[in-house]
C-alpha cells in the first residue's frame, strides 16, 4: 500500500470518525478497535507489547515502515504520531487496511 493511499484512509478516518492517537493511548484502548497502526521506530520493546496485546485482543495491526513524524502527517497532524489505534471509522473504509495487516501477518 503506497503513501497516498494510506494517508488518505487514516486522514478521512481521524477527521470523521474516533481515533486514539500515541503509543500509552492506543495499548490502552486497544479493546474494540477496528485496527491498529504503529510506526516501526517505535522502541521495540513496546512495540513487542503493543503487538502481543493486538494478539490478544484479536486486534489486527499494521506495522507503518515510516518514522513517528511520518505517521503524524499522514495522519494530519503537525506531531510524531507512534501509534494509533482506530475506534470507528467515520467515512473511511478500512478494508484495505485490514487486508494489508492480515497480509503482513502471515509474512
Amino acid at each position: 500500500m503506497d503513501d497516498k493511499e494510506l494517508s488518505k484512509i487514516l486522514s478521512t478516518a481521524v477527521k470523521t470518525g474516533k481515533c486514539v492517537l500515541g503509543l500509552k493511548e492506543a495499548q490502552k484502548s486497544i479493546r474494540g478497535s477496528k485496527i491498529v497502526v504503529y510506526s516501526t521506530h517505535a522502541p521495540k520493546d513496546k512495540q513487542q507489547r503493543l503487538v502481543e496485546a493486538c494478539k490478544a485482543a484479536n486486534v489486527p495491526i499494521l506495522a507503518y515502515l515510516g518514522k513517528a513524524i511520518e505517521l503524524g502527517a499522514l495522519c494530519g497532524r503537525r506531531f510524531r504520531v507512534l501509534a494509533l489505534a482506530v475506534k470507528a471509522a467515520g467515512d473511511a473504509d478500512l478494508t484495505p487496511l485490514i487486508s494489508e495487516a492480515q497480509t503482513q501477518k502471515k509474512i
